[in-house]
């Protein structure tokens, strides 16, 4: 996963192909489409992802780009391999290592609290780092410093991002194949029967996360 100014980038990631749905009443494949629509559907998909992700990389770059010269003040390695650094100018990026959730809420906590300019920044990076250190324990090594004394972001690029470091298909496993000719559940003989959805169940976990509402 990449992330930079605390948002979530489709750099690296997949276009997942689905296998075709299964209708969860009868086991047998849906109607809604023919095999050969839905295998079109998902081509058309695909192509629309990558043009999505080739604008999503030209911006990364160009962000790297225009930022190069940014002050590092926070390095984040984990396993001792540099995932993301911070720095100043409110400058994050991460290549392997997810901190924009907590960066959201942060940012929000800290503008409800009254915070602004360099205080909310420190705020917020103090808040991704104790989640960090949280969710990864000892994995996790941070080295910590003044503007000026780690380096610029141009000096972690190659580290970060060069080589086979560069998030893409070619640098991934590659995707499980479908078998399109497989046999619907139902026509194999592994057909559990209709799904059963167990409303008293369902009301209590939206009870649970969305209150009485």
């Amino acid at each position: 996963m990449v992330e930079f100014q605390g948002k979530m980038s489709i750099v690296g990631a997949r276009y997942l192909t689905m296998p075709r749905p299964i209708d969860p009443q009868t086991g047998e494949y849906s109607t809604r489409f023919s095999l050969e629509e839905w295998k079109a559907l998902q081509t058309k998909r695909k192509e629309e992802f990558e043009t999505y992700q080739a604008n999503a990389e030209g911006q990364l770059n160009g962000w790297l780009d225009d930022n190069s010269e940014a002050q590092v003040t926070r390095a984040y390695y984990l396993d001792d391999q540099l995932v993301a650094v911070f720095g100043e100018d409110n400058v994050n990026v991460s290549n392997g290592m997810n901190y924009a959730i907590e960066y959201s809420k942060a940012q929000s906590d800290g503008e409800n609290l009254g915070y602004s300019g360099d205080q909310l920044t420190r705020y917020v990076e103090n808040r991704v780092e104790v989640a960090l250190r949280s969710e990864y324990g000892n994995r996790l090594t941070v080295k910590e410093g003044t503007a000026g004394t780690l380096g610029t972001l141009a000096d972690y690029r190659e580290e970060l991002f060069g080589g086979d470091r560069w998030p893409s298909e070619e640098n991934m496993p590659p995707p499980r194949e479908i078998d399109w000719n497989a046999p619907s559940p139902a026509q194999a003989g592994t057909w559990q029967g209709p799904l059963r959805i167990d409303t008293d169940t369902f009301l209590g976990i939206r009870r649970l996360v969305f209150g009485n509402q």
